[in-house]
């Protein structure tokens, strides 16, 4: 029997085709990983977004009520409350609601027997007053809870028997730690003269990056030191 002659040719394509095919293996690893990778990244990216845009809502609906403040803050004993009167607001018994007085309405005056400003309306009625209290509460009452950690940010306006609460932002808290290894508090008040100082911290998952806000509200109406 004659031996097979190999065709140099086809034993050289042959090789191409298995040095292609294996380029080609390595390309689409690669790419796949580098896929995999962007996408987690822009997952991230959605997630540090979104921490963001709920801390910065949370943020100015809180801000948008405390400026209305005219009275000296009162904190609680752990900062994570703090309650103010805010003016002009009533609790309309027939409608059941919680109605304003038009701030455009309104007019300072001077009581010369105690030496003091206050507010009226148009017809010349001292304007009324409700208590405001917003409130980080803490998801649970259990220190070793995790959920102790993270809590829902309230509103609560009150007037005499009427009182009513809402739901500002939920689940804020964080798995970020102060310098002597304790979880820091998802909202935080203090009081600096007639300026209420705020913090805030969100990171509810422990992949996430932590964010921050912290900043000095003013109250709009505060009269104690003009």
């Amino acid at each position: 029997m004659k031996p097979h002659d190999q065709n140099p040719e086809s034993g050289a394509t042959l090789l191409e085709i298995l040095i292609a095919s294996a380029v080609f293996i390595i390309v689409l690893i690669l790419s796949l990983g580098a896929a995999t990778e962007f996408s987690e990244y822009g997952n991230q990216a959605d997630a540090d977004a979104g921490i963001q845009l709920d801390s910065h809502r949370a943020f100015s609906k809180m801000e948008r009520i405390l400026r209305q403040g005219w009275s000296t803050p009162i904190l609680n004993t752990e900062g994570t409350s703090v309650t103010i009167q805010v003016l002009g607001y009533f609790f309309n018994t027939g409608s059941q609601t919680w109605e304003q007085v038009d701030p455009a309405t309104w007019k300072r005056d001077y009581d010369s027997l105690t030496s003091s400003y206050y507010f009226v309306d148009s017809s010349d009625n001292a304007l009324p007053v409700a208590d405001c209290t917003i409130s980080w509460d803490r998801l649970s009452s259990d220190p070793n809870a995790e959920l102790y950690h993270f809590g829902d940010l309230t509103c609560t306006l009150s007037a005499g028997a009427n009182s009513t609460e809402w739901v500002l932002a939920k689940q804020i808290g964080t798995h970020e730690t102060d310098s002597s290894g304790q979880r820091l508090k998802g909202m935080e008040f203090s009081v600096s003269g007639n300026s209420i100082e705020v913090e805030l911290h969100l990171q509810r998952d422990v992949e996430d990056l932590p964010y921050s806000i912290r900043s000095r509200i003013q109250q709009r109406n505060y009269l104690e030191s003009l």
